[in-house]
């Protein structure tokens, strides 16, 4: 079941008050101003994330499966694609936090790579989106184009559930994930000590938003940075980066506008 209109707007409500309070004692980039240049655009991704991409992507979610069940002779009925998608019974007499950790891990690391893929030639604009914001704060966290949600989320659920993951592992995940990308786009400059490498921090996933040649196409990780050290993404420096967006990008400040931007030629293709 998924949220009402009215849990989303308590749920706003909430996180105004601490993100705001946080945001304006220790803020990593000071004077920036609550009500930006893309509040209102943000403000509405509010509602149509939740309440229209989530439910997007769920139904993806389940027709990727059934079709594979299918393409793999399994009957289509309940019984059968209940025992389609059983957990492993080698994972499931696994602890079970090493459940979760190996469940987290492998989801970072499909996401870290779908988000890679996001930034390359092909999908760009569908993320350039999720980047558009010159401002960085923990409401721009949901301007997030339905497509680039359901491509990430197909990739990173379809794959654990095949290899034997229990699915209310995922439906735990979710939560989770929607409050960790809030925190690791809020506008303060935590960088999580000694466990900067181990935990995505604000300070690393703002270098990831930054419009600063070093930091660009850098930090693609959501929970763990060391999967960027690995493959060499890593860009984790003292200093604060100040500016943010995509230089001399052509996403249209409107909600329309942006859903729509990822299937508008380009303006260099027509010219």
């Amino acid at each position: 079941m998924g949220p009402s209109i009215a849990s989303v707007v308590v749920g706003l409500v909430v996180l105004a008050v601490v993100f705001g309070v946080l945001e304006r004692v220790v803020p990593a980039v000071p004077g920036q101003r609550r009500w930006r240049g893309g509040t209102r655009v943000d403000l509405a991704w509010w509602f149509v994330t939740p309440l229209l991409t989530k439910w997007m992507t769920r139904v993806a979610i389940v027709l990727v499966l059934v079709t594979m069940a299918a393409s793999s002779g399994v009957p289509i009925d309940e019984a059968h694609l209940k025992q389609y998608l059983a957990p492993d019974p080698t994972i499931a007499r696994l602890p079970w936090l090493a459940q979760l950790l190996l469940f987290l891990l492998l989801a970072d690391l499909l996401a870290y790579w779908m988000h890679r893929a996001m930034h390359g030639r092909w999908l760009w604009r569908v993320h350039a989106v999720h980047h558009s914001s010159t401002e960085v704060d923990w409401l721009s966290s949901v301007r997030v184009h339905p497509l680039n949600d359901v491509l990430v989320r197909v990739a990173q659920a379809v794959p654990i559930v095949l290899l034997g993951f229990d699915p209310l592992l995922i439906a735990a995940y979710v939560p989770l994930l929607a409050f960790y990308a809030i925190l690791v786009h809020a506008n303060v400059p935590w960088d999580f000590g000694p466990l900067r490498w181990v935990l995505a921090s604000p300070h690393f996933h703002r270098w990831h938003h930054a419009a600063e040649e070093d930091g660009m196409n850098r930090n693609f990780a959501g929970l763990f940075p060391f999967i960027d050290l690995a493959f060499g993404t890593l860009h984790l420096p003292r200093r604060r980066p100040l500016r943010f967006g995509i230089p001399e990008g052509d996403v249209p400040d409107a909600l329309w506008g942006q859903v729509a931007y990822p299937f508008r030629r380009p303006v260099a293709a027509r010219d």
